[in-house]
């Protein structure tokens, strides 16, 4: 409880001291620093000692996962009771991110996703650069966080993105994700002014690439260290008293996390299938001659293709899939006759391939299998 009432007291104060310009004074790693108060770390930029990325492990929930798996990891911004809100007390930053962050993770596993958060509890607070590291491996980066504005008639929706990268094409996923999410949440919060997007750059080359293009904020710059496209997503204003109330109400960030969900994986879900195209389906021909038991290609040979079509049929109707076989596949293919395609039929087709090729007297397979 004290803690609670020296931040309230500190959140106070900071946004006292702002001026009439709409400069953020309270926000993820903001220039008026809480935790610098409190005598916490909070550097808005740490560079690394790290002479390249690839010392940078990917993380261990995704190394293994099948590429084709949209994977996103979500950093739900500060940590315990943080940036208390100046227009309406019950409302904590670090406690709105913690509650949203946890929704969209729910929300992208229910499509799918791969979705991991960057902290284990409320109170849990890992470094900055901590944060953004851990998205290696990842489809996507989002730190969650709401505003803090000098106006108080502020409310959009805000996405910081990555600078213009060359090289890469990290950027342009992080740009069109910045400006789809904050569309997003200024539609569904109905925020009087709409979503924005913007870049800052930061002061000195702490990627040491010889280049002054490095991020200001340290969750972007070690996401984008590490090659993963990544956003920092401010959900409107906390010092705007309506935006404040919405964003307390528990009901509204649900709804906020599955719009935001389904934004993620509509995006990403496009990539994916430009990335793993589905191969094309396999067409069986149709046979020209009367039917020849196991024949289902229609060569007029029975052999391992038939018997490969077989089992891919058997696979499909065992799955609920749609049937590849016309009828007289069908008919061609239960060789046992006991009406249903299955494994059973796929064996005794290899078996009488094996026969006939290993110098077997030639017969009807019908008749082979009903001699055995």
């Amino acid at each position: 409880m004290l803690k609670r009432i020296i931040l309230s007291l500190i959140g106070c104060a900071v946004v006292l001291c702002g001026n009439s310009s709409a400069l953020t004074v309270c926000s993820a790693e903001s220039h008026i620093s809480f935790e610098s108060v409190m005598g916490e770390s909070n550097q808005r930029y740490q560079g690394t000692t790290l002479s390249s990325p690839d010392e940078v492990p990917v993380n261990d929930k995704v190394k293994n996962l099948d590429g084709r798996i949209i994977k996103v990891m979500i950093d739900p911004g500060h940590f315990s009771y943080y940036n208390q809100s100046p227009v309406y007390s019950p409302y904590w930053e670090s406690v709105m991110t913690w509650k949203l962050s946890n929704y969209l993770q729910q929300e992208l596993q229910a499509l799918g996703v791969h979705a991991d958060l960057t902290k284990t509890s409320l109170d849990d607070n890992p470094g900055l650069n901590a944060r953004g590291f851990s998205s290696k491996g990842y489809d996507f980066f989002i730190s969650m966080h709401s505003n803090a504005m000098a106006d108080s008639s502020a409310d959009n929706p805000l996405a910081l993105v990555y600078q213009d990268l060359p090289w890469t094409t990290i950027d342009d996923v992080s740009k069109d994700m910045g400006r789809l999410l904050s569309a997003k949440v200024s539609d569904v919060m109905g925020t009087s002014r709409k979503g924005t997007v913007e870049q800052r750059k930061g002061t000195e080359d702490h990627d040491k690439n010889g280049i002054m293009d490095d991020e200001w904020y340290s969750v972007l710059f070690a996401s984008r260290y590490v090659g993963t496209p990544g956003i920092l997503l401010e959900h409107s204003c906390h010092t705007n008293y309506k935006a404040t109330l919405w964003l307390y109400n528990d009901n509204n960030l649900r709804t906020l996390a599955k719009e935001e969900a389904a934004v993620i994986y509509g995006y990403f879900s496009e990539i994916k299938a430009r990335e793993y195209p589905e191969p094309e389906p396999v067409v069986i021909p149709s046979p020209q001659h009367e039917l020849l038991p196991g024949d289902i290609d229609g060569d007029n040979l029975v052999d391992a293709t038939d018997a490969t079509y077989t089992l891919m049929e058997y696979a499909c109707l065992s799955t609920g899939g749609e049937q590849l076989f016309n009828e007289y596949q069908l008919v061609s293919a239960d060789v046992n006759g006991d009406g249903v395609i299955d494994a059973s039929d796929t064996s005794l087709i290899l078996a009488f391939y094996a026969y006939t090729s290993t110098g077997g007297e030639e017969k009807n397979l019908i008749e082979w299998y009903e001699s055995r």
